[in-house]
């Protein structure tokens, strides 16, 4: 009998500690000041996201392309956090396609994603993303999932920022991708009225073997925030 109350014991533990263990995301903090800068779309954060230029990246996506505008979706690379033109809000008419809400990155090279950032936006908490994942590929058609959540809420007010890590929030990566994208499958609010919104992503890496043979090779950016 005693021997099966410290299973018990140990079973619950461990059950304690795999719970705990889902959710070591770290709060930076609020605003275009919490943002770790320097990102692998942006590294010299001279981004002119009026004009379209200065960035490391060639951004595409299937709903609102471009910066600006209406809350466009490119306007997550800005590096800004903010309300109209600093966010991409608000998704298309009949709510999220099957295919999610997509924006992807084409990197001057493939790296292997260290760490990223991502940012709410400045109003109602139900139009954050609650399902949604980050994807790497090295051709933009075929893409593998490198993190994903489904049902929760990262975020407890607006304009925050946090962070996910390799070895604690995500697996270490040994593969090295030129296309990096984020997906959106669902909100709280979806379909009802204007149900999507996002602030800013981050990516950080590691130069890999790039596939294309004419990549241009670097340095590595995306060092941590002192």
């Amino acid at each position: 009998m005693k021997t099966m109350l410290v299973l018990v014991g140990l079973v619950l533990m461990l059950a304690i500690g795999t719970s705990n263990m889902a959710h070591a995301w770290e709060v930076l903090g609020v605003g275009t000041e919490a943002l770790l800068g320097g990102d692998l779309t942006d590294p010299e954060n001279d981004g002119d996201p009026e004009a379209d230029v200065n960035y490391n990246a060639i951004f595409t996506s299937n709903d609102e392309p471009g910066f600006g505008g209406g809350e466009f979706s490119f306007n997550v690379f800005d590096n800004l956090l903010g309300p109209s033109n600093d966010k991409w809000c608000c998704g298309p008419a009949g709510g999220i396609p099957e295919e999610g809400l997509q924006i992807t990155a084409q990197l001057e090279g493939a790296y292997t994603l260290t760490h990223f950032t991502i940012s709410s936006a400045n109003d109602e908490a139900p139009r954050d993303p609650t399902t949604w994942a980050i994807q790497g590929s090295n051709d933009g058609v075929n893409f593998t999932t490198i993190f994903s959540l489904e049902d929760e809420s990262v975020w407890t007010e607006r304009l925050q920022v946090v962070r996910f890590d390799a070895g604690s929030d995500f697996d270490v990566q040994s593969t090295a991708y030129e296309y990096l994208r984020f997906v959106c499958y669902n909100t709280v609010g979806n379909p009802n009225g204007a149900y999507y919104q996002l602030g800013e992503i981050e990516y950080f890496g590691s130069m890999g073997t790039a596939v294309d043979s004419k990549a241009k090779l670097t340095t590595t950016w995306g060092d941590l925030k002192e």
